[in-house]
């Protein structure tokens, strides 16, 4: 052939192949069937443990091994670990709810521990498994060529309950993923029969039959109903899961905690590792220990030795926050649903609860259809044989006369068509029987079974012709699993008195420290400082602020670049040595540094102040950036403790940053420097205070090429302006040397050939911790505490 070369484009080529790339991940893959609830890979195993290895519950197991190089060999030729994952999978009680696969051997534990290789393993297939192949042998469902054209396999398994809603699924495709979790099959099968018998059903009243999510380890749901009602009829959302506990006392009124159940997926071994550091690392004083108790009699018992007097639920409640005993789970109603005109199977999500059970009662009704019509085939052909033998009774001795003279089985057979009407397959039938057959009494059992069938047969007729008679077949079906698999609810319905509040500083103890600050931007705590020098920095670094409070409060870290960082006193860590970098708790820019701090201890920082005529309510930082900005912003945005990212608190120009931020209470007027040695002195009442974040007005006019170096706020404990000269040398200024002026303006140069390279600082003034809390022992005794 001469060679053809085709100009195309490389970008439709690309997304088309990418697309069909896309379409095989998600139907061949990744997305469940919403009629089996199967992907392919498992539907595989089903099909080759069910056909071609005869592996039902009543057999003996076979070799893991075997079955993967019979699937693999077979049906999908894909890896085998990824096969005997996927059979693993199926026999996992703590996986399913309703286990697929009969295991026998190690497959994996609760605790994360691994399953033994497949040449050690055997398994066959479960009694609920059966449920979804035992009709495969009435045509009830389409086969379709397997990869190599060599076998046939079913497109999809005649199911006899909602598999997909009681097992649940999880799996990622291209641009979408599902996760819909496992279900009571009990509560699923009443809400089939409910929507049977009420087509118009709503979600709201599905879920007086379907509680809710029932997973194979228990556990609590303490999402509210109105929050699962949404989720069910959305078909997304999130569903909160705890694992259950009880209080035992013991003699002395020694109590212990006995956690019964966890989550859905958690690993056990990797909770119980979570609990030990918690409680190496003392973050929880009241637990001091754990043991696991778990056995087959008693099932999961985690036990957890506490403090004597320790309220569980505090101690509930704290786990709850920090491990994986309460685990917000994930739900989105992704699958494969026919359709319009049922052709093919195509990806759909946001499928709400109603969809799913819809989609499998119709396709539960075309499967009994398909059951009843090939049931009638069955009798139809039978019957026509019966018939045969029939004819043949009443000329019998006339039919023995024309095979004994007949020259083989083929003209016997001719002469016996013509004789009697009968056609080939009525005549085989008659030819390969046995003589005994059409005696007096055997004729009359094939009499007898010819009314028994063409009674089965009027019978099934009638039933296929009357859609509610088949919907009553599907319907008397489900009420027979309903009592075939009688098991109840696994995982309870929490109540409103079920769900612990985290309440973080019920954890915290109750003490008085410092926070130090470098200008390094390294943090530490320490109890009890009696001088600023004693405290460790590293070589080239100083303290910036020392600031007191109690671990209950907050301590508020601004940075130059806008932003704020809230953290708790009782989070920063408590050391003799250099203290951490901030950036260990927060996110902060490149080069930024923390230029001010602030402690939210009421005793020392005034509590918000009610607002007046809509004026935001004090106490204000003050702020100053490089560009001659000024502005006052609230502090009662920050007290809280904020994310990694902080809270912006003052809006900045492009190359600008701050260069002071200062808490301000009852001072009278502010004071500015710039690097071209200008200072500028004005009323601290002419700053304008921002309700939300902005830029602020100007503080002082700089001179090309200047910038604003600092500045302080005086009239209060500091009545002076410090400045550091290019040379390394100070200069003080007092409110009286640089006369008040209005705000915005240029300002004086005091000294003309000088330059000031930054604003020193006011002092450290260190709190006495003895003096403050003998002030609160006089006080509390003053009011009779």
């Amino acid at each position: 052939m001469a060679e053809t070369i085709e100009t195309v484009s490389i970008a439709e080529q690309v997304r088309d192949r990418f697309l069909t790339y896309a379409m095989s991940v998600v139907t061949g893959r990744a997305l469940p069937d919403v009629r089996d609830g199967l992907k392919p890979v498992q539907r595989r195993i089903l099909y080759a443990m069910y056909n071609d290895l005869s592996l039902t519950f009543e057999k003996k197991a076979l070799k893991c091994a075997k079955i993967v190089g019979e699937v693999m060999g077979n049906y999908h030729p894909h890896g085998d670990g990824a096969l005997y994952e996927a059979l693993v999978r199926m026999t996992q009680s703590w996986v399913l709810r309703v286990p697929l696969v009969y295991g026998q051997g190690n497959f994996g534990s609760v605790d994360g521990d691994p399953p033994a290789a497949y040449r050690y393993t055997e398994a066959k297939l479960s009694r609920a498994a059966e449920m979804l192949l035992s009709e495969l042998g009435s045509e009830t469902v389409d086969l379709t060529a397997s990869y190599d054209g060599t076998r046939r396999e079913p497109s999809v398994l005649p199911a006899q309950f909602p598999n997909l809603l009681v097992n649940g699924t999880a799996g990622i495709a291209v641009g979408m993923a599902t996760q819909i979790p496992p279900h009571n099959l009990g509560e699923v099968l009443k809400a089939c029969v409910l929507l049977i018998d009420n087509p118009d059903a709503t979600v709201a009243t599905l879920l007086d039959k379907v509680k809710g999510p029932d997973f194979p380890l228990g556990g609590k749901i303490v999402t509210d109903r109105a929050m699962l009602r949404k989720i069910y009829e959305e078909g997304r959302g999130t569903i909160r899961v705890q694992g259950e506990w009880r209080e035992e006392e013991f003699e002395r009124g020694k109590k212990q905690i006995v956690v019964t159940s966890i989550p859905y997926g958690v690993d056990k071994g990797e909770l119980e590792n979570t609990i030990g550091r918690i409680v190496e690392d003392r973050k929880l004083p009241q637990l001091l220990g754990q043991a696991n108790e778990s056995n087959e009699k008693d099932g999961l018992r985690l036990v957890l030795e506490v403090k004597g007097g320790t309220d569980p639920n505090l101690v509930m409640a704290y786990l709850y926050k920090h491990t994986e005993l309460q685990k917000t789970y994930s739900y989105n109603m992704t699958a494969l649903v026919p359709n319009e005109d049922g052709t093919r199977m195509v990806p759909k999500d946001g499928l709400s609860l109603k969809d799913l059970i819809r989609h499998f009662l119709d396709f539960r009704l075309a499967t009994v259809r398909r059951r009843f019509e090939y049931q009638l085939r069955q009798l139809r052909r039978r019957i026509h044989i019966l018939e045969g033998f029939a004819v043949i009774f009443n000329a019998l001795d006339q039919a023995i006369r024309i095979i004994r003279n007949s020259t083989g089985k083929p003209d016997a057979a001719e002469k016996l068509k013509t004789a009697f009407k009968l056609d080939d397959e009525q005549v085989t039938a008659i030819l390969d029987s046995q003589l005994y057959k059409i005696a007096q009494m055997e004729i009359q059992k094939i009499l007898d079974e010819l009314a028994e069938k063409k009674k089965q047969a009027k019978e099934i007729e009638t039933i296929l012709a009357s859609v509610k008679k088949l919907w009553g077949v599907v319907r008397g079906e489900l009420e027979a699993l309903i009592e075939k698999f009688p098991e109840r609810r696994k995982t309870r319905m929490a109540s409103d008195e079920d769900v612990l509040e985290f309440d973080e500083e019920a954890y915290i103890a109750r003490e008085n420290t410092n926070v130090v600050l470098t200008r390094n931007g390294y943090i530490k705590r320490v109890g009890r400082l009696a001088a600023v020098e004693s405290t460790r920095v590293q070589e080239g670094d100083e303290v910036a602020a020392v600031l007191p409070g109690s671990t209950l409060d907050h301590v508020v870290f601004l940075a130059d670049d806008g932003a704020a960082y809230t953290l708790r006193i009782n989070e920063v860590p408590a050391t003799a040595g250099y203290g951490e970098p901030i950036t260990k708790f927060f996110k902060l820019g490149d080069g930024v540094r923390v230029v001010g701090a602030v402690t939210t201890d009421p005793r020392f920082t005034t509590a918000d102040l009610p607002m007046k005529d809509d004026a935001p309510a004090g106490p204000f930082v003050m702020v100053c950036t490089r560009n001659g900005y000024v502005l006052r912003t609230p502090l009662t945005a920050f007290r809280t403790e904020s994310t990694k990212a902080g809270r912006r608190y003052v809006k900045l120009e492009e190359g600008d940053k701050v260069v002071m931020a200062r808490l301000v209470g009852d001072e009278e007027g502010v004071m500015l420097a710039t690097a071209g040695g200008y200072v500028t002195h004005f009323p601290l009442n002419q700053v304008t205070i921002l309700a939300g974040v902005g830029k602020g007005v100007f503080g002082i006019k700089l001179e090309p090429d200047d910038v604003c170096v600092g500045g302080v706020v005086v009239g209060g404990r500091f009545d002076k302006l410090l400045v550091e000269t290019e040379s390394g040398g100070t200069r003080d200024f007092g409110p009286g040397a640089v006369k008040s002026r209005a705000r915005g303006g240029k300002g004086e140069k005091p000294f003309q050939r000088t330059k000031f390279a930054r604003v020193v600082p006011p002092p450290i003034e260190l709190t006495d911790w003895d003096v403050v809390e003998g002030k609160k022992a006089k006080d509390d005794a003053k009011n009779g505490e």
